[in-house]
């Protein structure tokens, strides 16, 4: 079944590769949709989203400033569907992402035909996989629903490397609003990052999650 697409179907691209910049600027000349936007930083992407309003954001998970994480949420808000277009694929990562709320996730090997497919298939409201990625993904599902080990799931391989920087500030004894100020990010960001840390810690505490970090030498990966 065909999927009906709309010239006023605009997308902002943040990566920065130029030539995957290209690729994606040509492949919505194919499907028709418009390239309203581009961006290099996370803070960029954002600023042009609250500006443009795209319909469809599609981003590389590591931008010049860093991983996009921290802003996703607020990328979202303003109403864009969000694209990753990135090659880790652990299981933390992939699901870590898909519970935020993206709404496709493609590898670099992906072909423009494909992306042009995504971009349909997401701006229609639907949700668009690398065959790896959607692998990945139900293999985790299975073992979840099998009650077997979950590929990945020591505590150093499921943090990000913010969350590392969130775990590390919390070791140092700041409270949010002072992990925040270091790491140049809002408040609520950081307060999501300590929720996410606990669930994947299974701890309750910042007391608990330091604990289990120094004695899992996790502090050390976040200084590396």
């Amino acid at each position: 079944m065909s999927v009906a697409i709309s010239v006023s179907t605009t997308v902002v691209l943040a990566d920065r590769n130029t030539l995957v910049r290209n690729v994606v600027d040509a492949v919505c000349g194919r499907v028709e949709f418009r390239m309203v936007g581009e961006a290099s930083t996370a803070w960029e992407l954002l600023a042009v989203c609250q500006t443009r309003k795209p319909n469809v954001v599609v981003t590389d998970c590591m931008l010049a400033d860093g991983p996009v994480d921290d802003y996703l949420d607020r990328v979202m808000a303003t109403g864009a569907k969000v694209v990753v277009l990135c090659d880790e694929t652990s299981p933390e990562r992939l699901t870590g992402l898909l519970e935020r709320g993206v709404s496709g996730y493609l590898l670099h090997d992906t072909s423009p035909a494909q992306i042009g497919e995504a971009l349909v298939a997401v701006a229609a409201g639907a949700v668009a996989l690398h065959p790896t990625v959607a692998d990945t993904i139900l293999k985790q599902w299975r073992r979840l629903r099998q009650g077997g080990p979950v590929v990945g799931a020591s505590p150093r391989s499921a943090l990000t490397p913010r969350e590392l920087d969130v775990l590390s500030a919390m070791a140092d004894g700041l409270a949010t609003k002072a992990i925040a100020n270091r790491l140049g990010v809002a408040l609520k960001t950081v307060e999501n990052h300590k929720i996410r840390i606990f669930d994947k810690l299974g701890v309750r505490t910042q007391a608990e999650a330091v604990s289990l970090a120094i004695g899992h030498s996790l502090l050390a990966t976040a200084a590396d």
